[in-house]
């Protein structure tokens, strides 16, 4: 369904570019201000769409950086997750972006 309708594909990339983009400053903002239960909603949001994308690497820091919050892991930790997840989607956010615009 997805390959062979342009459109379709345009229209994956950016809805994806877009709940990436949110979940990354969701799950900045909500582990450093050590909030679970938003850090939780974050996750289960994008877990789906990264499952399905095969993006492990979110589901694995999102489950590590939730270990570190009911650990009451240093603030220094919690950085560098952030700063780990950062990576992740940036990479992920720049495939979806050179998708979309190869069929637009």
């Amino acid at each position: 369904m997805l390959f062979g309708d342009d459109s379709y594909i345009v229209e994956f990339c950016e809805a994806g570019i877009t709940s990436f983009s949110e979940f990354n400053e969701n799950f900045s903002t909500h582990l450093l201000n050590r909030n679970m239960k938003e850090l939780r909603n974050a996750g289960h949001k994008i877990k789906p769409g990264a499952q399905m994308m095969g993006a492990d690497e979110i589901v694995d820091e999102y489950t590590k950086a939730r270990t570190m919050l009911e650990d009451n892991a240093s603030t220094e930790k919690l950085e560098q997750s952030v700063q780990a997840m950062d990576a992740i989607c940036s990479a992920i956010l720049e495939e979806l972006n050179t998708l979309s615009k190869e069929y637009k």
